[in-house]
């Protein structure tokens, strides 16, 4: 397996997220995703 398996639980969009991630190369890329969506107010 090489801990290249996981489940993801939730929503479409959850799993939508989740799968465009793994395809984003780099860890800068996905911290600015991440930094996006973390942010105070980013949930409005």
């Amino acid at each position: 397996m090489a801990g290249k398996d996981h489940i993801v639980a939730g929503s479409l969009k959850t799993k939508t997220q989740a799968a465009a991630i793994g395809m984003i190369p780099g860890d800068p890329a996905k911290a600015q995703v991440h930094r996006s969506m973390a942010e105070p107010g980013s949930a409005k």
